[in-house]
Formats: structure tokens, sequence, C-alpha cells
């Protein structure tokens, strides 16, 4: 094999290892996160628009068959904070997903 032939072959190879490796990564999940409750005090801690906000209702399988529902509504003092919680409740509620994205402010 002449070295005009090999060298586009093993950088060839070496791409599609590359791509190959790229696809199959994945981002880690975003770290658990609880949220604050919504409360008057909480509100007067601090300027609304230094809080972010969320509702979320969902089903999952209970025991015996069962079904279980939650509402739930918590605040957070990040975007990334929202957006974890909504990943989480999604995740350990996932029949019937109803949510309201992440907002700021407050919600009352």
């Amino acid at each position: 094999m002449s070295v005009r032939i090999a060298l586009p072959v093993l950088i060839l190879t070496a791409s599609v290892g590359l791509v190959a490796g790229s696809v199959t990564a994945s981002a880690a999940p975003p770290p658990r996160v609880e949220g604050l409750y919504c409360t008057r005090a909480l509100k007067a801690s601090a300027p609304a628009n230094t809080f972010w906000w969320a509702v979320f209702q969902g089903e999952r399988k209970g025991f015996f068959g069962g079904r279980e529902t939650t509402r739930q509504l918590r605040c957070f003092r990040s975007q990334a904070d929202c957006k974890a919680w909504l990943y989480w409740v999604q995740s350990d509620w996932p029949d019937l997903n109803q949510l309201r994205r992440c907002k700021r402010g407050f919600p009352f």
C-alpha cells in the first residue's frame, strides 16, 4: 500500500472513531434540588425579580396498581435550580405531566 492511500485511510479511521465516541457520550443529569416553599416570608426576604418559580402536576404507579398524584409549587434562587427541579420531578412522576415552565418573579 502506498503512502498516498494509507494516510487518508488513517485520517478517516481516526475521525470515525472520534464521531462514534462523541455520539455515545451523554451529559450527566443535574443535581437534585428540593426548592423552597413559596411563602410570604420568602417573598419579603428579597426582591421578587430575584426568584424563579414553577408548578408541576403528575402521576405515577402506586402500590397494588393504584395511582399516586402530586401537585407542587416551588420557588428557587436561580433558573438553573428551577430547571434541575423540573427535570427530577418529571422523572419521579412520569405519567400525565402538566407543568408550568420556570418563570421569573414570585407566583403571588
